[in-house]
């Protein structure tokens, strides 16, 4: 890192190498608000080489790096390891004096700006949004995290009442609806990733009453698309996940599984109530979604938060210092119980390890 300026201003001529990793295949490094943040302070530099390394929860490349600084990007239900990294950033309600720093629910990374989506005057909303399709279920994954076998058991005992139109490939009974967002497994592996599918989704949920709107899994501060897709689109959410989704998120906006204590039957009572009922119906659906203390001016704090990670420099954390074996990146013996790790990942860290390993030895003797 090259010192050239001083002030935090945007008027900083700071060069900042940096490096995106283990991050989802639809992630653009070079838009996003992190790296927006830090072209507010300096000039960002991506490398091989970097001084700080932004990393996710896809992977394990981020160990290759052990003179960088270590910023997790907890956009993934998964909780920081400060044995792993040095800084983290995420939406759970966590503290760790100055090496953590909160950010509320985002939509793909701030690539696209939800919140005048999300605020205008709801109360223009014509009264012919009751007579839309009832609702629809539009997944990919029926079996990973407990929310994605809830969503689909709920799917089928709403299914009862009336139709729910599912596109995607779980529960699929309409086909050409909605462009996926990944081609194939084959594609998603290689990064391969359909542009079109978030607007291609916004459009078909405006045809709808009522979106089923389930996690993954349910993590006290963690709110993804789920929900804000549908209340972008003016369609009733049925949502589970987040139990403290209302810090954020007017109450009677959606209809919140946890006010039910997970009681599908009087979930789906509840839809069909406001499904028969065309003023309850338009009374919830003109609700403004977000509460008050919604945090719109966030960015500034996320760049005094990178400011100071930058004005750092080069300087990572002792981690784990002690050298106890559990507090590594990854189980991967638990991985390979859980058959959640191929013989392809056995083989890249058994090799990774003995490299390392080698190079201690060889460096030491």
């Amino acid at each position: 890192m090259i010192w050239i300026g001083s002030d935090f201003d945007g008027r900083d001529a700071l060069n900042i190498r940096i490096r995106f990793t283990d991050q989802p295949p639809d992630f653009n490094p070079e838009n996003n608000v992190y790296t927006r943040a830090l072209q507010r302070i300096g000039a960002v530099e991506f490398c091989d080489h970097p001084d700080f390394v932004f990393y996710g929860a896809f992977g394990t490349q981020f160990l290759s790096y052990p003179d960088s600084v270590r910023i997790f990007l907890a956009n993934e239900p998964v909780l920081p390891n400060f044995n792993d990294c040095d800084y983290a950033i995420g939406a759970m309600k966590l503290s760790f004096g100055e090496r953590y720093f909160r950010q509320p629910p985002l939509l793909g990374f701030g690539e696209i700006d939800y919140e005048p989506m999300l605020r205008p005057d709801r109360r223009q909303i014509p009264e012919n949004a009751v007579s839309r399709r009832f609702c629809n279920f539009v997944y990919a994954n029926g079996n990973c995290g407990s929310g994605a076998v809830l969503r689909v058991q709920f799917c089928r005992r709403l299914s009862a009442y009336r139709r729910v139109d599912c596109p995607g490939t779980v529960l699929n009974n309409m086909s050409g609806a909605v462009h996926p967002r990944y081609e194939d497994k084959r594609a998603r592996s290689r990064g391969l990733v359909g542009t079109e599918w978030a607007a291609d989704k916004l459009a078909f949920l405006r045809n709808y009453k009522f979106t089923i709107a389930f996690e993954n899994t349910s993590l006290p501060g963690f709110t993804t698309e789920k929900l804000l897709h549908p209340l972008m689109a003016c369609s009733i959410p049925i949502y589970w996940g987040n139990p403290d989704v209302t810090e954020y998120f007017n109450p009677k906006a959606f209809i919140n599984c946890h006010d039910y204590e997970n009681d599908w039957d009087a979930v789906a009572a509840r839809v069909r109530e406001l499904d028969r009922d065309p003023e309850q119906y338009l009374e919830m659906l003109r609700q403004p979604p977000l509460q008050v203390n919604f945090p719109v001016d966030w960015e500034e704090g996320l760049a005094c938060f990178l400011s100071g990670i930058v004005r750092r420099g080069r300087c990572p954390f002792d981690k784990n210092p002690i050298g106890f074996a559990t507090m590594g990146a990854q189980d991967l013996g638990g991985l390979c119980r859980s058959g959640k790790a191929g013989l392809c990942k056995i083989l890249q860290n058994t090799a990774d390890g003995l490299k390392g390993w080698l190079d201690y030895k060889i460096h030491h003797l």
